[in-house]
């Protein structure tokens, strides 16, 4: 079941998604292509700092 605190990951898996079409459509893939789990495993980092903001900011 979709929940408001995965909305966050989501969004930022999205624009993950996007942003490795468009460097694989313009051949410019670079570093990412020669170390692709580091990326993703950075990228899911990042999706949890993102999560862990908006729900520390909308606290009571």
């Amino acid at each position: 079941m979709l929940t408001r605190q995965r909305l966050p990951d989501i969004i930022v898996i999205a624009v993950l998604g996007l942003f490795l079409i468009l460097l694989n459509y313009t051949g410019k893939t670079g570093i990412i292509s020669d170390f692709p789990f580091i990326f993703l495993l950075i990228m899911y980092f990042v999706g949890r700092a993102v999560t862990w903001y908006i729900i520390s900011q909308h606290e009571e």
